[in-house]
């Protein structure tokens, strides 16, 4: 988990609000991280072919950059 990552629940999805090249550098070494979300907990974020998405179980929901 990083706290160097920002994200929190939007809608239908979720946001990056701090931490976007943190992220976008650690996506870029592996397809996948743990990040704390508040008011969710641990979400795993997947990166896939050009897309980039929150895994909460079996749910795929987008990640919104800004």
């Amino acid at each position: 988990m990083d706290p160097d990552i920002l994200i929190i629940k939007d809608g239908a999805g979720y946001r990056v609000l701090h931490g976007y090249l943190h992220l976008a550098n650690k996506l870029s070494i592996s397809d996948e991280i743990l990040v704390d979300v508040r008011g969710e907990g641990t979400v795993r974020i997947v990166k896939t072919q050009g897309r980039i998405f929150v895994s909460n179980g079996n749910q795929h929901v987008p990640l919104f950059e800004n």
